[in-house]
């Protein structure tokens, strides 16, 4: 380009003022007071590209304005156009050479012109103004009308959130066509707030049908709520009998098994008592052994134990075997008996048998206390009477001893060696005649507590 050439021409002439010396010398340069900073070519190339960039960017915009292109009706319209001939021509430099006469003839033609034309320029641009008005009215109206469509659907959804979100759209737009409509004045005002007035009157319709329809809908939720809390209700109070009916059924059941456990325990304990009694029947022929007795000076049989038994014997009654005991759960706090003892009684079937003596101070009563299975033995002094029941036996010595003899008959109580049992103590015997001394009454399972003479003295 042209001024391009001249930059470079004019730096050109500034590259010249300056001249080099030799090598190493640097450069010379005459002396300049106050010198005004000269701009790079560089700098001026970029700032004139950027200001083309800026025309073109003009450039593009001016042919994006669309022209309005108005009815030439009038004879001022030629005017104008021989005019922008004439202007034309003095744009493009032509050489435009008025006479005075013609000068003067443009002056009459065009004096008043500039006001005219500044008129009619206001009516047309009204004009345009007016017609996009038109044209943005119709748009509304296209809108909202397409919004009662969206609306209504969304109300027959039952999409009440979308549906208010959309009225909230119809409000701004026909806020929007009300002002616009004011702003039309061609003869279409009455026509354009009949429609203004329609479409505000559809949008009050749609409102009240969703508020209607909001209404009937949570009158329904509340009655289906209502209905749902009936039910639970209902299935509440149902379950709730069920549960007292079960839980009376479970009662009454328990109280069925209760009863029956009772009565079976009682039956049981019933039998027990029974056969404990049927065990208290005598002998068929007992007075002959009252006879053996009493010929034999024996009134009071005894049986050693612990004073800590006591308690225990006054609670259940009676004296009881140590099988018995176990069998039923009765706790002997101090058994007599070792358990070598015990082997021996289940080896002769004696287990289930009450021991008594015939001798006060039994020998074993001394061998328990030393072994410290009786800290403080007592003596219990029974009478002669279980000597005449059925299951009673009788031994000539200690029944766990090797060699004893035991029987229920009248011959078994004769084996005893009553001048032997009536000592003192032992210590005065013979050898032989010791273990004479251990003679035993085997009661069986027990002895009541009447028949302890003196069990009251503890």
């Amino acid at each position: 380009m042209k001024i391009f050439a001249k930059i470079r021409r004019f730096f050109d002439k500034v590259r010249s003022r300056f001249r080099r010396r030799e090598p190493g010398q640097g450069l010379i340069a005459p002396p300049i007071k106050n010198r005004k900073r000269i701009f790079d070519l560089v700098e001026i190339e970029q700032e004139v590209t950027a200001l083309n960039k800026k025309l073109i960017e003009v450039q593009i915009k001016q042919k994006q304005i669309v022209p309005v292109h108005l009815p030439q009706n009038y004879k001022t319209d030629n005017d104008i156009e021989e005019l922008g001939q004439i202007l034309q021509k003095h744009d493009n430099k032509q050489n435009l050479v008025l006479s005075t006469s013609a000068i003067e003839k443009l002056r009459s033609r065009f004096g008043q012109f500039d006001k005219f034309l500044q008129e009619r320029v206001l009516v047309r641009r009204y004009q345009f103004k007016e017609a996009e008005r038109i044209k943005e009215f119709k748009k509304f109206k296209h809108e909202i009308e397409a919004l009662h469509i969206q609306v209504n659907k969304q109300i027959e959804q039952d999409d009440f959130q979308s549906a208010k979100l959309t009225l909230r759209k119809l409000e701004v737009l026909l806020k929007s066509i009300q002002t616009l409509s004011v702003k039309i004045v061609q003869g279409k005002a009455k026509e354009n707030n009949r429609i203004v007035s329609n479409l505000i009157s559809k949008t009050g319709e749609l409102k009240r049908k969703l508020s209607f329809r909001e209404t009937e809908i949570e009158a329904k939720r509340q009655e289906e709520e209502l209905k749902r809390q009936q039910e639970e209700t209902e299935r509440r109070r149902l379950a709730e009998e069920a549960k007292r009916e079960e839980e009376r059924q479970r009662r009454e059941q328990a109280e069925i098994i209760r009863k029956q456990q009772e009565e079976a325990q009682k039956k049981k304990e019933e039998d027990k008592k029974q056969a404990l009694q049927r065990l208290l029947s005598k002998k068929s022929n007992w007075q002959e052994f009252a006879q053996v007795l009493q010929s034999n000076g024996i009134n009071t049989l005894y049986h050693f134990t612990d004073k800590a038994n006591i308690k225990s014997i006054k609670e259940n009654g009676g004296l009881y075997s140590w099988y018995h005991c176990d069998k039923n759960n009765i706790t002997i706090l101090k058994p007599g008996g070792s358990v070598k003892s015990r082997e021996l009684d289940r080896r002769y079937n004696l287990h289930d048998y009450v021991r008594l003596s015939f001798a006060r101070n039994h020998p074993m009563m001394f061998v328990a206390r030393d072994d410290e299975r009786t800290l403080n033995p007592i003596v219990l002094e029974v009478g002669i009477e279980p000597c005449f029941w059925a299951e009673t036996k009788f031994s000539d010595m200690n029944a766990a001893k090797t060699g004893h003899k035991s029987g229920k008959e009248l011959i078994d109580l004769n084996r005893v060696h009553f001048h032997t049992v009536k000592q003192q103590n032992h210590f005065g015997l013979d050898e032989a005649e010791r273990p004479y001394y251990q003679a035993e009454v085997l009661v069986k399972t027990w002895i009541p507590i009447e028949y302890i003479t003196n069990i009251n003295q503890f």
